[in-house]
């Protein structure tokens, strides 16, 4: 009887972890859907068309926050290019805040 709730005891405390381990997996984004977001944000702005299209030539995630209301604040590091002289911009920010909308898509804030 001893031997029954101590393993019991045990596969409660493994699967705790382990969901655990996934949830925190699952609170920031990875570095391709990071720059995917931005991406997406630099190509389609709201209510704006972007006639010269932004690529993304270097970007290496640095850190993120704990998540809060706005999202997830992270750091990067990131060199875009375009024929679009304001897309340089995006050159000099050091961060952004990323959430996942109604589809469970990373997005980026606009940091502007």
């Amino acid at each position: 009887m001893k031997r029954g709730l101590m393993a019991l005891a045990v596969a409660g405390v493994l699967t705790a972890a382990l969901s655990g381990c996934g949830a925190a997996g699952g609170g920031e984004p990875s570095e391709s859907q990071m720059k995917d977001a931005m991406l997406f944000e630099m190509n389609h702005p709201p209510g704006v068309t972007v006639s010269d299209p932004v690529s993304i030539k270097f970007f290496k995630k640095e850190a993120c926050d704990k998540p809060t209301g706005q999202g997830v604040h992270c750091t990067f590091d990131v060199q875009v290019a375009s024929a679009n002289m304001a897309a340089g911009f995006y050159n000099d920010i050091p961060g952004a805040n990323f959430y996942k909308d109604d589809s469970g898509k990373w997005q980026m804030r606009p940091p502007f």
